[in-house]
């Protein structure tokens, strides 16, 4: 089994374009919002091109789960062939309970107990657009980044990668795996 994970892309075409390469061969890619908007809070680069994007993600060569962001508009909803009307995605993958959410709504101790009541094995974010792993509580919390607008004390672009029970956070720009964890 292998699952993309990818937030955040704020209506840039070209940082879409690079996680399908990425991409190769996943099974699906679940998005954690901020999908073809950029809000009012970011820059719009010479790669905004929010239609395209939709066009780009609609025929993309895997389907893709989407939890609903804080920038993602109603209207976004028509643009793009697959639902993005709820906050939360719960996801069940050869024996994976995974749960996918922007990361606007709640703070890590609100995620926590969410992923103990569940019994989660992974919870998914974005929203703060920085990369990061950590096990809490007996599942793992990952964001994989902002596609589009990195931030943090290193400015790259990163998506994550699921391969069996192995997440992975990888670099955009060079295809390199910048962190790694079993689960």
């Amino acid at each position: 089994m292998r699952i993309g994970l990818i937030s955040d892309t704020h209506g840039d075409i070209e940082s879409w374009q690079k996680a399908v390469r990425i991409f190769e061969n996943i099974d699906f890619a679940i998005h954690c919002g901020d999908i073809i908007s950029s809000g009012p809070f970011n820059p719009r680069g010479p790669l905004y091109q929010p239609l395209e994007l939709a066009k780009a993600i609609n025929l993309a060569p895997f389907p893709t789960i989407f939890a609903k962001g804080n920038c993602d508009a109603d209207v976004d909803t028509l643009a793009i062939a697959y639902p993005i009307q709820n906050p939360f995605a719960f996801v069940y993958a050869e024996g994976l309970r995974m749960m996918a959410t922007h990361g606007h709504l709640y703070d890590e101790k609100k995620l926590v107990e969410i992923g103990v009541r569940y019994v989660l094995d992974l919870i998914v974010t974005g929203h703060t657009h920085i990369r990061g792993i950590k096990v809490l509580d007996g599942f793992t919390l990952v964001n994989p980044g902002s596609a589009s607008l990195p931030k943090g004390e290193d400015d790259f672009p990163t998506v994550g990668l699921i391969e069996g029970r192995t997440v992975k956070i990888i670099n955009l720009d060079n295809g390199l795996e910048v962190e790694s964890i079993e689960i």
